[in-house]
């Protein structure tokens, strides 16, 4: 049974009295595997259920308002995709190793079906866990079982030594295979680098360390420089393979105190520090130009009394380098003690910040399962008009031609809005996808108010609802690349009174 649900078309009409948002917003969830934490639900190892789950939560998010999934395809130095050195994850059939059944490729699978949706499609993917826990079933294949010398053991799980010029050349591998493989609009890592600091642990990596420091280097300057170079070996890589694929990283969300940098760091005096404890210095990957975004993790509350939301957020947003700063949101506080009230305000000022450019959710279900009413809320009120992904001009900024030969037509009781693709663009980028605004005579800017769009999709026509039927009213056509450069339009289609009227 082939479960490709391709829409003709969108269409999003409201009366509301709530701001609708800005016109270009990324508005994210992440899609956690690991544990079955989003999908495939726990014991699904039906590879039809599976599909049929993953479109469900994409219909789910789709009508939310959600423009990107984030979705973790390695856990655990496993695969949900097909064409990986590495093994099948557990969470897809149960056991480590054993493909799906019937069998499908989760990874082209979902690209296929969010792209469908006009939702961008990133890759997640853990670097440094090797295994859940020691006693962890692993397959022969795996690469604790292949390259036993690459791993440590740290609190109950194995993880790789980054320390390694062989463990970071793996992993650059692991992510040019995926975008040489795979679609994906682009790759994403998490805040696990060096594992979180657990009291009575230590990281086992002296001899690494001995053969790999520079002169006078101490251990946590070797381990940042370990990290750095794996960040800048994978910039590279994307970028000379595909360059229009984005890389982006989701940090902790304190990167240092100022009490440790008094010029730098953040209004905050304790607690962990990436920098000092996870040894990922995300100033300096911003600086150097080495990521497309970060969308640190702002896991406390607006009133928390150490790290509170908004100073770390205009922090953030201070310090982006001319790189767009995506907000993580905790939407699973909402199982706890938050109410939908917090992540308003939160998003209030997310969206009062000049380099804030949109929000992610963890976790997904918590969004599709509308706990405490927070889908409703962002439906109704945060996300009631459709938004386009902010454009990265460094990577792309070339718009598409102006679609041609747009006509309005009268189909019997239906008005029918059609176009034709425009001629190809400097850079030979197709249109990906289309946006309709429904524009009032005399309007000024139409095109900059999100309320106008009535459509964002990949077909080329559009049956018009009757009640945007009205003399005055007109309805432009649009281009959207890959990389949400926008067209001017094509020819706008006015209506005519008619007698009637």
């Amino acid at each position: 049974m082939r479960l490709i649900y391709t829409f003709l078309f969108i269409i999003l009409f409201h009366f509301t009295l709530f701001p609708a948002g800005p016109k270009r917003e990324l508005r994210g969830v992440w899609v956690a595997t690991v544990s079955n934490i989003d999908w495939p639900s726990a014991r699904n190892y039906n590879g039809i259920k599976q599909k049929n789950e993953f479109v469900d939560l994409l219909n789910s998010h789709q009508k939310t308002g959600i423009n990107a999934v984030f979705v973790q395809i390695r856990t655990a130095a496993d695969a949900l995709y097909a064409k990986s050195p590495e093994p099948w994850s557990t969470f897809l059939s149960g056991l480590q190793g054993q493909p799906p059944s019937p069998y499908y490729d989760p990874l082209a699978f979902m690209i296929e079906e969010s792209h469908a949706r006009g939702i961008e499609f990133h890759a997640w993917l853990n670097l440094n866990r090797a295994s859940i826990s020691t006693n962890s079933l692993l397959d022969a294949n795996h690469v604790v079982r292949k390259h036993p010398d690459w791993i440590i053991k740290y609190h109950g799980q194995f993880i790789l030594n980054f320390g390694l010029p062989e463990v970071r050349l793996y992993l650059v591998n692991l992510v040019k295979n995926i975008i040489e493989q795979y679609d994906v609009d682009g790759i994403h890592f998490d805040d696990y680098f060096y594992p979180y600091p657990m009291k009575g642990e230590e990281i086992n990596d002296r001899e690494a360390f001995e053969k790999y420091k520079l002169p006078e280097e101490s251990l946590g300057d070797w381990r940042r420089r370990n990290t750095n170079n794996l960040i800048k070996d994978i910039s590279e890589v994307i970028k000379s393979t595909k360059p229009k694929v984005k890389f982006g990283i989701s940090p902790f969300g304190i990167w240092r105190h100022q009490s440790e940098s008094v010029l730098d760091g953040s209004p905050t005096r304790r607690g962990l520090q990436s920098y000092d404890d996870l040894f990922a210095d995300t100033e300096k990957w911003m600086k150097d130009g080495l990521v497309d975004y970060l969308a640190p993790q702002l896991y406390w509350e607006t009133s928390h009394k150490v790290a509170a939301f908004e100073p770390l957020a205009k922090w953030w947003s201070a310090h982006n380098y001319g790189r767009p700063i995506y907000i993580g949101h905790a939407v699973y506080h909402l199982s706890d003690v938050w109410s939908p009230n917090e992540l308003s305000k939160q998003l209030k000022v997310a969206r009062s910040l000049p380099n804030v450019q949109g929000s992610i959710y963890f976790s997904s279900n918590l969004i599709t399962r509308n706990v405490k009413g927070w889908r409703d809320t962002l439906r109704q009120n945060q996300y009631s008009s459709v938004a386009l992904i902010p454009a990265m001009l460094w990577k792309d900024s070339i718009a598409p031609t102006p679609p041609h030969q747009v006509s309005l037509l009268k189909k019997g009781e239906e008005w029918l809005l059609a176009w034709k693709p425009g001629e190809p663009s400097e850079d030979q980028d197709p249109p990906a996808y289309y946006v309709v605004y429904r524009i009032k005579k005399g309007e000024i800017d139409p095109l900059e108010n999100a309320e106008n769009i009535i459509f964002k999709g990949k077909m080329n026509q559009l049956i018009l609802d009757k009640n945007w039927i009205r003399s005055g009213y007109g309805f432009a056509v649009t281009a959207l690349d890959r990389l949400h450069n926008e067209s001017l339009p094509g020819t706008i289609q006015w209506l005519i009174p008619t007698k009637k009227e």
